[in-house]
């Protein structure tokens, strides 16, 4: 499809200071070229490394929300067992962080984490609504209450943005973002859209911690940026056919009605960003991961990622928040082992599983941390 390019002016709403403002932004805005079943690894991506984490008693991953890389040291954000894991850059377990309770440092539930790196703390966005704070370590500093409900956290250069809940007690907020100065003076964001579907999510993180901050929303093909307390728009794209009908809009849906339009394969929620140099990675609420190439202006979609080394594919996308502009791809130990007793018992399968891909998987068992493909986006 021949490259198409187009200008829209459209209003951005502001709040600073509990002030409304209003501007007029014009960007360009890119339009989904092709979607492809397939592509290699070394198109995008470069420095390959694959390494298992460390499986112990205290280090079980269910599933892996957020993940920040900082100082040789990965961070990951398991939602469902209530932690927080710290790795090396070998996968080897340093510390885990599991302080549910109603005592002194401890949370119901942990919502998102970021990296306050002026600071060097580890921060948590905890239920009930707090920011608790840690050392690098892992060792516990303080808390601090919040007002407020909120969904996720990111933090740069002293600011702490806050993605706002848009809908309270069947109100709608009226801002999508707060903003926390290091004077502790706050600044609202961006007026929400209109919510047609409230209470649904679909996973991922719509607030973006690697600077600058990007922010997404429901309903809204627009990439945010979010520097030095303010807000602007950052990429926008039309996703041609995969676009959701405006004259949709005009109801409000159930959890259950919005994800027709996932099977129909309608957009209306881009997630993960990754934002490297040339080129910006990202998922939305249906099967795949979209790249757009800067240089060129253009966006292609793959439904998977096929890792030339092992010859593997690869489906399940984790943007890594930090300088390194690396994203990993997870594989669970059970495919890779249900795939190795096929070829086992099937000889003629052989073909199907790689001599590197095989050995990788007779070191798992059933209950081993997931495989980790890593990479840097060019």
């Amino acid at each position: 499809m021949k490259k198409k390019i187009f200008f829209s002016g459209f209003l951005l709403m502001t709040m600073f200071c509990g002030c409304m403002t209003q501007n007029e932004i014009t960007s360009s805005i890119a339009e989904l070229e092709t979607v492809e079943k397939s592509v290699n690894d070394t198109l995008f991506l470069q420095n390959p490394q694959v390494f298992c984490l460390e499986t112990k008693d205290n280090a079980l991953i269910k599933r892996i929300n957020r993940v920040i890389e900082w100082k040789n040291t990965y961070y990951i954000l398991d939602k469902s067992m209530k932690q927080v894991l710290a790795f090396n850059d070998k996968g080897k377990h340093l510390f885990t962080i599991h302080r549910v309770g109603a005592g002194k440092g401890e949370y119901g539930s942990i919502l998102d984490i970021a990296i306050d790196r002026q600071n060097e703390n580890l921060v948590f966005l905890a239920d009930p609504t707090s920011l608790i704070y840690y050392d690098l370590q892992g060792n516990f500093i303080r808390t601090t209450k919040l007002p407020g409900h909120y969904h996720s956290i990111a933090i740069d250069n002293g600011m702490i943005y806050l993605e706002n809940a848009t809908l309270i007690n069947n109100q709608l907020s009226t801002s999508s973002i707060t903003v926390i100065a290091p004077n502790d003076q706050k600044t609202e964001l961006l007026k929400p859209l209109r919510e047609i579907a409230p209470y649904c999510f679909i996973g991922g993180h719509q607030l973006g911690g690697t600077a600058p901050v990007v922010f997404t929303r429901k309903f809204d093909d627009t990439i945010y940026q979010l520097e030095d307390g303010k807000i602007s728009p950052y990429y926008s794209f039309n996703f041609m056919n995969e676009s959701f009908p405006e004259a949709a809009k005009d109801k409000e849906y159930t959890c259950r009605e919005l994800n027709k339009f996932t099977w129909d394969r309608y957009v209306y929620l881009m997630t993960n960003v990754t934002n490297a140099p040339q080129y910006l990675l990202f998922s939305t609420n249906l099967f795949g991961i979209y790249v757009f190439d800067k240089n060129q202006n253009k966006l292609l979609k793959y439904n998977k990622i096929y890792n030339t080394e092992y010859q593997a594919d690869l489906h399940q996308y984790i943007p890594v928040e930090g300088a390194n502009n690396r994203v990993f791809f997870t594989v669970s130990p059970t495919t890779l082992l249900s795939l190795k007793a096929i070829v086992d018992n099937h000889p003629s399968f052989k073909n199907k599983m790689s001599d590197k891909l095989y050995k990788l998987t007779e070191s798992l068992d059933s209950d081993s941390n997931p495989v980790i493909f890593s990479y840097q986006v060019k």
